[in-house]
């Protein structure tokens, strides 16, 4: 038996690209959240939801975090990953990012209209939840590595990474309670996914191998088997919500446009009510 450290070769194109996908997923999926916020119909706003759910947890969260791990080697073993805790890594967040747009987008009732303002309770909630989702979907990427041997990891770094994950929790639901400019939430997405993926490193920079020269190749998936059919695949994905966001009307525009129909109409009542008037 031999303790090891993991080892790191990935190239700045790496990071870039974990970033930038990140980026993509979370401005989708905030973007979304907010057109759930604001949604006159159950159904669109349970499409709005899911749309955000998968943004956020998915391509947001999860993606990033598998394209980090491309640089992710352990001197003197093969490196998997078992396929079940893949899946558990996947649906984690995804759940979790679904159960806080739930909470900071109640649906409308005859005594509360659809608006963008939430309370301080149900945001700090859905903060909290999504957070603790992010801290189990590393928890579960990290259970997915195999090797000739086992992997451990340092409390005190898994520690703050759960403790970015829970910031980075607060900013996304604060930034779809909050942020009306579109430039702002572009913005707000652009440092989240530099935190988001911080909060990679943070854990994985914590872990620690011990490898057995003697034990058996492990068996499992690559890391480029799980991770190019699933980036195009989630590339293609975000494209709907995209599309839909861009020929959906602006808010703010289509408020204005109903209030200037409401006092066209009055106009139109009180000048037909004066021309009755001088008839009589």
């Amino acid at each position: 038996m031999s303790d090891e450290l993991q080892q790191f070769s990935m190239g700045t194109w790496v990071v870039g690209l974990a970033v930038v996908t990140a980026f993509i997923g979370l401005f989708v999926g905030i973007a979304s959240g907010r057109k759930a916020m604001t949604a006159t119909s159950p159904r669109q706003r349970y499409l709005w939801l899911a749309w955000g759910a998968v943004s956020i947890g998915g391509i947001g969260a999860w993606l990033p975090h598998y394209i980090a791990m491309v640089g992710f080697e352990v001197a003197g073993s093969t490196l998997r990953y078992d396929a079940v805790w893949i899946v558990v890594s996947f649906a984690v967040p995804v759940l979790a990012a679904g159960v806080a747009l739930l909470i900071v987008s109640p649906p409308p009732s005859k005594h509360r209209r659809p608006t963008t303002s939430v309370e301080i309770s149900r945001l700090a909630a859905a903060a909290v939840i999504l957070g603790v989702g992010l801290a189990g979907m590393h928890l579960a990427i990290v259970s997915s590595l195999v090797i000739q041997g086992s992997v451990s990891f340092d409390p005190v770094l898994t520690g703050v990474a759960a403790v970015i994950g829970l910031v980075i929790g607060a900013a996304i639901m604060w930034s779809i309670s909050i942020l009306d400019s579109r430039a702002l939430r572009l913005v707000a997405s652009l440092v989240v996914a530099a935190a988001l993926v911080a909060m990679h490193y943070t854990g994985v920079f914590g872990l620690s191998v011990t490898v057995d020269p003697e034990a058996p190749r492990p068996d499992g998936l690559e890391v480029f088997s799980i991770l190019l059919p699933v980036f195009v695949l989630g590339m293609l994905a975000v494209t709907i919500p995209i599309t839909a966001l861009l020929m959906a009307p602006d808010r703010v525009a289509a408020e204005l446009e109903l209030e200037a129909d409401m006092l066209a109409a009055e106009s139109l009542a009180a000048e037909s009510r004066g021309r009755e008037l001088e008839l009589r």
